[in-house]
């Protein structure tokens, strides 16, 4: 576990999404890049475990700051690593039609001390980013997982998301998003999110990414925030990033 206070720099980029307004999705195309849609597959799946620890420990005990870098190459292959766990994706599929995602662990990680043991997931994006949908089964293990993994926890996300240009920042190119998630445990709902995020793509310089998540309580209350802020580079037409996630109690 890495828990640490907010650098400036990110908290600045949290504070941006915070600030920023939530407008209807009319806005143009997000002509979103392969390493592009490979970058948000890797926040969005760490972000996803992030959730279901919250599930298994609460917002209170999860509470805290951990790290979440990685990077993508050109073809929308890479990784990226929450805390100590590290996630790996790749392109299954690029064509005129859209892109589909894989995302897997290689080996068991751990975010705040709980281990994840599991991770198969799938992300589908339109041809330019208009709209990605994913959707994951990853196990946590909770005690004596041995061979007949009888300590294991089943988790499942899944997640619509819309992504657009913000006219209101044109001839730069700041993309926005506004999306849904629902945490399931063994097939049952447990939590669900509303989330948005502002990114800056780097030209001639860093950008940034902040993304927003907070879950809601049945009687439509937040509960507890999930925030990430980052700073992003490119490097040979890949992407590269590194921030933090914040979870904060409500």
């Amino acid at each position: 576990m890495k828990k640490s206070v907010l650098s400036s720099a990110i908290a600045g980029a949290l504070l941006a999404t915070s600030s920023a307004a939530i407008a209807q999705n009319t806005g143009p195309s997000p002509d979103m890049t392969l390493p592009e849609k490979g970058a948000f597959t890797c926040i969005e799946q760490s972000v996803s475990k992030v959730a279901a620890l919250i599930d298994r420990q609460g917002c209170i005990a999860s509470a805290g700051f951990y790290t979440l870098d990685g990077e993508v190459d050109y073809n929308g292959e890479g990784n990226c690593t929450i805390d100590d766990a590290t996630i790996y994706v790749q392109t299954v599929l690029d064509n005129g039609r859209g892109t589909h995602q894989y995302t897997f662990m290689m080996d068991p990680g751990e975010i705040d001390d709980v281990d994840f043991v599991f991770l198969d997931g799938h992300f589908w994006y339109t041809a330019n980013g208009e709209i990605m949908y994913a959707r994951a089964d990853f196990q946590l293990c909770v005690n004596n997982c041995g061979p007949s993994f009888p300590g294991r926890e089943n988790y499942d996300e899944h997640v619509i998301k819309d992504f657009y240009a913000d006219v209101n920042f044109l001839p730069e190119r700041f993309v926005l998003d506004q999306g849904l998630e629902v945490i399931t445990k063994n097939n049952w709902p447990r939590k669900k999110y509303r989330q948005n995020s502002r990114y800056v793509p780097p030209d001639g310089g860093l950008g940034t990414l902040a993304i927003d998540k907070v879950s809601i309580a049945p009687n439509n209350a937040p509960q507890c925030f999930i925030q990430y802020g980052a700073t992003v580079d490119d490097f040979g037409g890949g992407i590269q990033f590194s921030g933090g996630v914040q979870v904060l109690p409500l």
